[in-house]
């Protein structure tokens, strides 16, 4: 697997923790950004973060390196993401 595949993955998976995050609300004080960020704003955020998690789970080249844990891990982060933005 190319460096950049592997990157792309780890980049989505740290994607799929920022969408857990905002959507239970659990937020570590360390990350400002989110930790100030209102509700307008985590929305925001969700919203470009799944888009982009869509983006990449469209791309064959993205999905046939992801592991089984991986696939699911960011199914369920666009799930939930998509369930939080009603």
């Amino acid at each position: 697997m190319s460096d950049k595949i592997t990157t792309a993955i780890t980049n989505a998976l740290n994607v799929a923790t920022v969408i857990d995050k905002l959507v239970t609300g659990v937020i570590d004080q360390s990350d400002e950004r989110l930790a100030s960020a209102n509700v307008f704003e985590r929305k925001t955020y969700v919203i470009r973060n799944v888009g982009h998690l869509k983006r990449l789970m469209s791309q064959t080249w993205f999905t046939d390196a992801l592991d089984v844990d991986q696939f699911i891990t960011l199914n369920d982060a666009i799930v939930a993401g998509e369930t939080y933005i009603g």
